[in-house]
């Protein structure tokens, strides 16, 4: 398999700010590289025509696999990734060519916003634990919300695919001020960021088998905002470090639902390909518990599903198949 291509981009200094950490990142990047990785890095100017320039690229038919823009948030104090590129100027202060427009829209007759084409789930995954990484919604009206706009304008408009013929991954970062977040750990970060855009993570997940006293079975509905939401699984998530099985599902019961559960039994197990991860799925029969001790707090909703109920529901892929054989051959014993 050929070496995935990723374009990481920066900007210079702007505005009365004696350096611009996103610079400082791509020039280090450039020298130390990224295993596993052909990098190429550029600063973008402070302006329209650096705005444009990756898009201008695509236009040309540059091919790469994965696309990263970083800029400095100096108000931040952590790093941000942007969800949205908005057809929007807000300019509150010129650029560094002088020009300076405070409304109207970034393309004309463009769509009002685009959604970062990057895997929001492999990134929820990745960061879930890292409380100096965050998600946001408004990328501003400076440089740096035009340039993500116009990058992801170009993808869409030309449709175009990386070599594992998803839609080109392309995301903007937020990146806080050294003295905020030093300019190591900020390196790492954006590294990682890097392989969650060109390679699929193998994730071991484990989920429960839980039934109440009817012998209708558990299942929980992903929330507004989750990139599967509306979807609905078996409570659990993933094994994390030196965890056994079922110590991440011990876990996991007690975050999900506030339940201890004492046991568990390995019931079922496949392994399932998305396009931007692998799981790794093993289902443990926990048994029967009180509905009234549940406690949900991730999700939006749970329901008690009978076997005859069972597809009433959309269940995740991964899923999928472990129910479609309980419905035709029943449910595991709950004892």
């Amino acid at each position: 398999m050929a070496t995935p291509k990723v374009l990481v981009t920066g900007f210079p200094v702007f505005s009365n700010y004696s350096n611009n950490i996103s610079e400082l990142i791509v020039k280090q990047l450039s020298i130390d590289g990224i295993d596993g990785v052909e990098l190429e890095t550029e600063i973008l100017s402070v302006d329209e025509a650096g705005s444009d320039k990756v898009a201008s690229r695509l236009r040309n038919g540059d091919i790469y696999d994965a696309i990263l823009h970083l800029g400095l948030a100096a108000k931040r104090q952590k790093i941000s990734l942007e969800r949205f590129g908005k057809n929007q100027f807000r300019m509150n202060e010129n650029d560094n060519s002088g020009r300076i427009v405070k409304s109207g829209e970034i393309i004309e007759g463009g769509m009002d916003r685009l959604e970062t084409t990057a895997s929001i789930h492999v990134f929820d995954e990745e960061f879930d634990d890292d409380d100096i990484i965050c998600w946001s919604e408004d990328a501003g009206g400076y440089v740096c919300n035009e340039t993500i706009y116009r990058t992801l304008n170009e993808i869409i408009e030309l449709g175009l695919s990386n070599s594992n013929g998803r839609t080109l991954p392309a995301i903007f970062i937020h990146l806080p001020p050294e003295e905020s977040l030093e300019l190591n750990i900020q390196i790492n970060v954006v590294k990682r960021i890097v392989n969650c855009l060109v390679h699929r993570p193998y994730m071991h997940v484990v989920g429960a088998l839980l039934f109440n006293s009817n012998q209708e079975i558990l299942a929980c509905r992903r929330p507004i905002g989750d990139a599967w939401e509306g979807w609905w699984e078996f409570p659990g998530g993933k094994v994390e470090g030196l965890e056994s099985d079922f110590e991440a599902l011990r876990r996991e019961i007690i975050e999900e639902l506030g339940l201890i559960i004492l046991k568990g039994e390995l019931i079922a197990k496949t392994i399932h390909e998305y396009n931007d991860r692998i799981v790794n799925l093993r289902i443990f029969n926990c048994g029967i518990i009180n509905p009234n001790e549940v406690n949900h707090t991730e999700h939006d909703e749970i329901r008690w599903l009978s076997i005859n109920e069972l597809m009433s529901v959309k269940w995740l892929p991964a899923d999928l198949p472990i129910i479609q054989e309980w419905q035709s051959q029943g449910f595991p014993s709950s004892s």
